[in-house]
């Protein structure tokens, strides 16, 4: 079966210097003059094998603003050829057919499931559909579920539940069900920009009126009375190349998924920038460590400033907030499962110099007021600050109003909570 794929010509006009500046492009240093598209490629990795920074990927292609988001889908078995026509590169595709080979059967398949993405899909897939992040009063105003129907307090798929505060004429019929997550505080400003939103499953309406009845469809944790009710979201393809940010962004990663208080490659990092500072799917962002203070050498009496990292659930009715002591005991609990300690866990560092007498043993909890002077680092006039450091880039791929979701795709140490993101 033979499927001809129609590749638009991309005009220099398009051409988007404006977005990363006017620097001449780096390719590698032995960049192939062809390459052949594979399954399980992506277009950051295809990117890297010409060019030294991934992120400038559309000027290769020449590429404008509306190519930017909805690019001219790459397929395996496509031919790339690096182009130097003009004495500047570019990429461009072969022109040709694409052979399948069928067995003698029927079947259906759409050519954008076999579509090159930006990034490894495995990586993003439950972010793009079953992850949520909304603000108090989205929450608050949701519907939510406020009973069964044999008065059981947890439930699964094949339930029916019972919820409040939709409406009769709502066309919805497919919910997600979430349950309200932890804070995301700006370390800047301290304002709460939403909460993270964790997802319990699915269910569909079975009968709408003033209490709306549904069944449970699918559920990946039990179900709760008070869950709240969002219409569901379809399977979502990303489809934006990597590119830099239009506008200048300075922001900071204020939450991780994962074990500990750093992210690695492939990891999903929430970082606090969103839709009105001007950040939009596939921009791509460099990752600073933020440098340190130090004393001058002469100094005798410098205190020794000592890192902690807490690694037990935030209780409930409990946050923390940057930049303030809080007591373990009061705050924290163990995390009852891997799922729980993904949603609750505390990814936290917090620098501070101990005081005199005081002393910390690993493993063991304490309370960082009876035990450390905040800022100390600081406390000096000639103190001297070292530059941020460049460790790493990752790629954002949804954005909400405050915040976004941002893969790290290559780093040369850990990228750790308040790490500095800036444009490439």
């Amino acid at each position: 079966m033979r499927k001809p794929i129609i590749i638009a010509v991309l005009s220099l006009s398009g051409f988007i210097s404006s977005l990363v500046g006017a620097d001449e492009i780096k390719l590698q240093d032995n960049p192939p003059q062809q390459y052949t598209v594979v399954k399980g490629d992506t277009l950051w990795g295809i990117s890297s094998r010409f060019l030294k920074d991934p992120w400038r990927w559309p000027e290769l292609w020449r590429m404008n603003r509306e190519q930017i988001k909805n690019p001219h889908w790459i397929y395996p078995g496509d031919k790339i050829v690096l182009d130097m026509t003009g004495g500047s590169p570019h990429l461009r595709l072969l022109k040709g057919e694409r052979t399948e080979k069928l067995s003698p059967r029927v079947r259906a398949e759409s050519l954008e499931s076999q579509a090159i993405p930006p990034i490894p899909s495995s990586a993003i897939g439950p972010f793009l559909t079953q992850a949520l992040i909304l603000d108090g009063d989205t929450l608050d105003d949701a519907p939510y579920i406020v009973g069964t129907e044999d008065e059981r307090n947890i439930i699964g798929p094949g339930d029916k539940i019972y919820a409040n505060g939709a409406a009769k004429d709502s066309e919805t019929r497919n919910w997600g069900i979430f349950r309200k997550g932890k804070a995301l505080i700006d370390p800047d400003t301290e304002e709460t920009l939403g909460y993270e939103s964790e997802y319990i499953g699915e269910s569909r309406t079975v009968q709408s009126d003033d209490v709306m009845t549904l069944e449970i469809t699918r559920a990946v944790q039990e179900a709760r009375r008070d869950d709240r009710l969002m219409p569901s979201t379809p399977n979502r393809v990303l489809q934006a190349v990597p590119h830099a940010p239009t506008k200048s962004i300075n922001g900071s990663i204020i939450s991780a998924y994962g074990p500990s208080n750093e992210a690695a490659k492939y990891q999903t990092v929430v970082i606090n920038k969103g839709s009105k500072d001007g950040l939009e799917e596939g921009n791509v962002l460099a990752v600073y460590r933020k440098g340190r203070t130090v004393q001058p050498t002469s100094d005798n009496t410098s205190k020794k400033a000592w890192r902690y990292v807490d690694r037990e659930c935030v209780k409930e009715d409990q946050s923390i907030k940057f930049d303030q002591f809080y007591d373990p005991k009061d705050t924290l609990e163990p995390c009852k499962s891997p799922a729980d300690a993904a949603a609750r866990s505390v990814i936290y560092t917090d620098i501070g110099c101990l005081k005199p007498g005081a002393k910390v043993s690993f493993g063991q909890t304490f309370n960082p007021k009876d035990v450390y002077t905040l800022h100390c680092r600081t406390e000096r006039p000639d103190a001297v600050t070292l530059p941020d450091s460049r460790t790493g880039l990752i790629f954002v791929y949804r954005v909400f109003n405050r915040v976004s979701y941002a893969l790290v795709m290559s780093s040369s140490r850990p990228v750790y909570l308040l790490d500095v993101v800036k444009n490439p």
